[in-house]
């Protein structure tokens, strides 16, 4: 069933949120009646307050004014919208900064910051986290009192805590609190230098007040972005800061969140995500959906595809955050009505790209639909920014008609989507932010080495065929997934390893790439035969790995037994830029092999058989688990064929289309419920794709028969519920 929080949040409303980022303070009063006109057209039906409005409730330290908010809480409420309120503690305001300077960041390369921008607080000022709480807990007091939250009729229907969580500081007092949180982790400064290999290049330390940040200016190597980390000198050193201040701002977001629970304990509490962004392990961050624990009661994140992004690369993001929420309902708290002009090229989304881009996420388990921002901005650095209502301030941009438009299609369909939860998965991609800053941090094997991007090489080849992908951690119960892809898992922990041993020994099918299982949790290479965690049940080990650029690709060779669908069709297949020279044990099956170069003829995918099946048989085909180890990072028709080798046998359920046609599946909460089908063109131009079951589209109400040919406008969507 649905889980608890979106249950209790469409409870509240009995339909999907549909609404987003609004802003009223940043224009007369004059506006906000017609703005409340707008919304109704464009069937609003929520809004989410206060964001960035820190300087306006507290003019001063001791002085809170809550009476500009609370007439845009009482016109939201005379006009029936639900309210997601904000903490307001994203931005902090210029008396704060300038009277406690302790709450300002040091930069990587030691910059000391002035007031400016927002996310830019310490996570470790003293200041800041006794005022950002006592803001959250008195809003939060303030509107239980007055009503408007803490009661199941409430228009508060949740809490956003601060915005878009991002950076780091490097000051004195983050580094004297980073070393006391070295203190704790490793007992004695002597398991710290043998955990980190301190000895190398004279780094042995003799005491913990040794130990300083790893900056731009001392072990962290400079780089020409004062926001943007480099390479590492020890890499335990790196990763345990990023790990520590990650830890501290969590920490600042769960103080916000229990003075808005001593307010109201019934109060639902998230921050906006922000998808595969690199500065903290959202992992941290899951909680157990019961309003209990630490971290976010429900993942909601921020959707913003770049010029020329396709289809996967979105969806990789949906399913990543929906993993972080254990594959539970989330919010779309934020995406762009049209032009976002913060990227390098401010694109106009296309005629019904909005649209598609929505039921994309719905598809993918958005319970909810949201926008920034609700009206464009007359001035700032946001104000080329699109809103739902335009400069214009009218109905009459296509951005508001078509966002209207969709508004009035998800008024009608709620009660049909939220009958339904996101499709379980049958593959599982696994997804690391310890293995991604550990490779970040590496100097070598290659420079162009993209963690997301060896993430996205295989899932884009699992959405070509239209599978169901969970994308999960390394220890997540893995028994019910037909097959597991561990790209590039660099560090392993024992737990990890225990996991996936148990998830092969008891027949689960687990594919590894290169940069798999190298390392421990402080970047310290593995002594033994690669990939020493796993080498028994792997079958192979790797002698030496080489790099070359990612023009010169290598073919791969594939074996006649080898269960692949593409020979003598598709385009010959290669491996690129790492290339592990690898040796085979006698039982197990080498399925393909390198074409050229020196280590021609030697395995470039193999596979391990942990099992065999009634009849003896350990071939592939046979469906029996074990590991598949790819020793090369394939291109567009090499990882076809790998995927063909790791699925063969395993029944897992494909669906032919057009390459720009998704097919995607909620499934229904209740037996007696419906399954709805998403069959989405998510490009321009006319498509046409086969209709996999059969029903009705809920968009036209027309009866669909399984078979029949869908005529698919430019970013069209049909929705099937089957019969």
């Amino acid at each position: 069933m649905a889980s608890q929080p979106f249950a209790r949040l469409r409870s509240s409303h009995g339909g999907i949120l549909y609404g987003g980022d609004y802003n009223p303070e940043q224009w007369p009063q004059s506006v906000w009646k017609e703005d409340m006109r707008l919304f109704k057209e464009a069937h609003i039906n929520e809004v989410t307050l206060n964001v960035f409005s820190w300087a306006l409730l507290q003019p001063s330290e001791d002085t809170y004014d809550f009476s500009m908010l609370d007439r845009i809480v009482d016109l939201c409420k005379e006009n029936g919208l639900k309210i997601v309120m904000a903490t307001g503690t994203g931005a902090m305001p210029p008396w704060l900064t300038k009277a406690h300077p302790d709450v300002n960041r040091v930069g990587y390369n030691g910059e000391h910051f002035r007031h400016s921008g927002r996310e830019n607080f310490c996570a470790t000022s003293p200041t800041f986290l006794t005022l950002a709480p006592r803001l959250a807990g008195k809003l939060a007091e303030h509107y239980v009192q007055r009503g408007d939250a803490g009661k199941p009729d409430s228009p508060i229907v949740a809490w956003h805590v601060s915005n878009e969580y991002s950076g780091f500081c490097w000051c004195d007092r983050c580094a004297a609190q980073f070393r006391e949180w070295l203190k704790a982790r490793y007992g004695t400064i002597e398991k710290l230098d043998e955990a980190w290999n301190a000895n190398m290049w004279s780094h042995t330390y003799h005491s913990f007040d040794e130990i300083d940040t790893p900056s731009g200016l001392g072990d962290g190597m400079p780089t020409p972005n004062q926001y943007v980390t480099g390479h590492a000198v020890l890499g335990g050193y790196s990763l345990d800061y990023r790990r520590f201040y990650g830890q501290q701002v969590l920490h600042e977001y769960e103080l916000e969140k229990a003075a808005i629970r001593r307010a109201d304990p019934t109060a639902l509490v998230t921050t906006n995500m922000m998808g595969t962004f690199n500065d903290y392990d959202y992992l941290d961050w899951r909680t157990d959906h019961a309003g209990a624990g630490t971290g976010v009661d429900f993942v909601s994140w921020d959707s913003y595809p770049g010029l020329g992004e396709d289809a996967a690369a979105i969806d990789l993001r949906h399913d990543l955050m929906r993993g972080v929420g254990t594959q539970k309902p989330w919010m779309l708290m934020e995406q762009a009505p049209s032009n976002q002009n913060w990227m390098p090229y401010c694109y106009v989304k296309r005629p019904g790209q909005m649209e598609e881009l929505s039921w994309q996420a719905v598809a993918h388990g958005a319970d909810a639909v949201q926008f920034f921002q609700m009206r464009q901005a007359r001035s700032g650095c946001e104000k080329f920014h699109s809103g739902i209502i335009s400069i214009d301030g009218t109905d009459q941009s296509r951005t508001f008609k078509e966002c209207a438009a969709l508004g009035g299609k998800l008024e009608k369909l709620s009660a049909d989507i939220l009958a339904t939860v996101p499709q379980a998965g049958q593959v599982a991609l696994i997804f690391d932010w310890n293995s991604w800053w550990g490779l970040q941090f590496s100097v070598g094997p290659t420079s162009a080495l993209d963690y997301v991007h060896e993430m996205q090489r295989w899932y884009r080849e699992l959405h070509r065929r239209n599978i169901a992908v969970d994308v999960v951690s390394a220890t997540d119960d893995l028994s019910q997934y037909r097959a597991v892809i561990a790209p590039c898992l660099y560090m392993f922990t024992d737990a990890m390893t225990a996991n996936l041993r148990s998830y092969v020994s008891g027949g689960g099918r687990l594919l590894l790439t290169p940069m798999s299982a190298l390392a421990d949790q402080n970047d310290e290479l593995f002594v033994g035969q690669t990939p020493v965690p796993l080498r028994k049940e792997v079958g192979v080990w790797v002698e030496e790995t080489d790099s070359l650029a990612p023009s010169t690709p290598v073919p791969l060779v594939f074996a006649s037994h080898a269960p692949v669908t593409n020979t003598g069709t598709a385009s010959q297949p290669n491996g690129n830029m790492l290339f592990n020279i690898v040796h085979a044990d006698p039982r197990t099956q080498v399925l393909a092999t390198y074409g050229s170069q020196f280590y021609k003829g030697t395995p470039a995918l193999t596979f391990a058989a942990s099992e065999k099946d009634e009849s003896g048989r350990t071939d592939l085909a046979a469906g029996i688990g074990g590991i598949m180890y790819c020793a090369t990072m394939p291109d567009e028709a090499g990882t076809r064929d790998v995927i063909d080798c790791l699925l063969a046998g395993r029944h897992v359920r494909e669906v032919e289309s057009d390459p720009l046609v998704e097919i995607t599946r909620r499934t229904a909460a209740d037996p007696s419920g419906h399954d709805l089908v998403f069959v989405i063109n998510t490009a321009e131009g006319a498509r046409t794709a086969v209709a996999p079951e059969s029903g009705v589209d809920l968009l036209t109400g027309q009866r669909v028969s399984q078979g029949q040919e869908l005529e698919l406008a430019s970013f069209g969507t049909v929705i099937i519920s089957v019969q």
